[in-house]
């Protein structure tokens, strides 16, 4: 069960995350949204500022983290599936998977005022607790990542993130549209076709 409400040891938390864009993929802050301690990121180099014309180094986002259980049960699916498709990318540590929500864009340094309003827009959504059922695979080739993906058993939390994304609205959070439920498990750019799976819950 994925919630606000659910118990802290039976739902996967919702985080905002800051993303150095100079520390390969690699997750350097986490805010918990609900109360929940976020997992230890390994630790991160002093970030370089952005040379002129290049990106901040930083990305805000907001996602779902799962427990530390499920990640582990999910990063061993990502090894079985990585053999059985003959792909060579290094899939993600488990404490790296993650759904991503909503992406805030990229900034310089950790923007307070936004954090701020996140939390506050968090704190006024009350959502009740739901499954999330990943039930194929495939590759994401603009990205080169091989993700999960789910139809039916990700409708509430594709509901979840729109009232999430009210809630910021609401509260005049800028973030780029468009939601498709996943969970990147490497980084690959030979391309896999969708394919079904045991159903992952």
């Amino acid at each position: 069960a994925w919630s606000q409400q659910a118990e802290p040891q039976q739902w996967a938390s919702a985080f905002l995350c800051l993303l150095n864009r100079q520390e390969e993929r690699t997750m350097s802050e986490q805010f918990s949204l609900f109360d929940a301690p976020p997992p230890s990121p390994p630790p991160l180099g002093k970030p370089k500022p952005a040379a002129k014309g290049e990106d901040a180094p930083f990305s805000l986002f907001l996602s779902l983290i799962p427990v530390p259980e499920d990640a582990a049960r999910f990063a061993g699916v990502a090894a079985a599936l990585r053999q059985a498709h003959g792909l060579t990318g290094r899939p993600l540590l488990p404490n790296r998977l993650h759904v991503p929500l909503h992406d805030l864009g990229k900034h310089a340094e950790l923007p307070t005022e936004i954090v701020s309003s996140v939390r506050q827009a968090a704190d006024a959504l009350t959502f009740p607790a739901f499954d999330v059922v990943f039930d194929h695979a495939l590759s994401f080739p603009s990205s080169g990542t091989y993700v999960l993906g789910g139809g039916a058993g990700c409708e509430a939390l594709t509901a979840f993130q729109k009232s999430l994304g009210a809630a910021l609205k609401d509260r005049e959070v800028r973030f780029k549209s468009g939601f498709t439920p996943h969970m990147t498990l490497l980084y690959d750019r030979h391309p896999v076709a969708q394919h079904p799976i045991e159903p992952l819950c």
